[in-house]
């Protein structure tokens, strides 16, 4: 009688499911949501040296302008034929230049839990509007092969 107790016992102990895991799993795949383009915040220069700024710093002093320029030649004639076509370019310093051609693109993906993240990736043409990604050490990676 005790055998038979002792094989119910032991067939029993190794029918019970395996002890529950109740740590969190990250969530590594969603949907893209949105792809917007972002600028990268503005720096403003130090004063030059030796000078000292005089009165209260304004919101209204914007230095020179930057932004960009649409230009139609009109006239005399330009290039051959008189070419009057139009063109495009940036205006302010070559510094000014360089902080407005800087902007990255943010894609906001909701993860399959319904979180909604923001990634800035390097290669934001990879991605479109609706498509499965996932995470992968903190980088956006596109699944199914798209």
């Amino acid at each position: 009688m005790r055998a038979l107790a002792l094989l119910l016992w032991l067939a029993a102990a190794q029918a019970q499911p395996p002890p529950l895991d109740l740590r969190p799993q990250p969530v590594a795949q969603g949907t893209v949501a949105s792809i917007r383009e972002v600028g990268t915040p503005a720096k403003k220069p130090p004063p030059p040296g030796g000078t000292e700024p005089v009165g209260v710093p304004s919101e209204l002093d914007q230095g020179a302008p930057v932004g960009a320029v649409l230009y139609l030649p009109f006239g005399g004639s330009s290039g051959p034929k008189g070419d009057r076509t139009w063109r495009f370019g940036a205006a302010g310093t070559p510094e000014m230049q360089a902080e407005f051609g800087k902007s990255a693109y943010e894609v906001v993906v909701v993860m399959d839990d319904g979180e909604r993240r923001a990634f800035r990736p390097q290669d934001p043409g990879r991605f479109r509007i609706g498509q499965r990604v996932s995470v992968r050490a903190g980088e956006l990676v596109p699944l199914g092969g798209t």
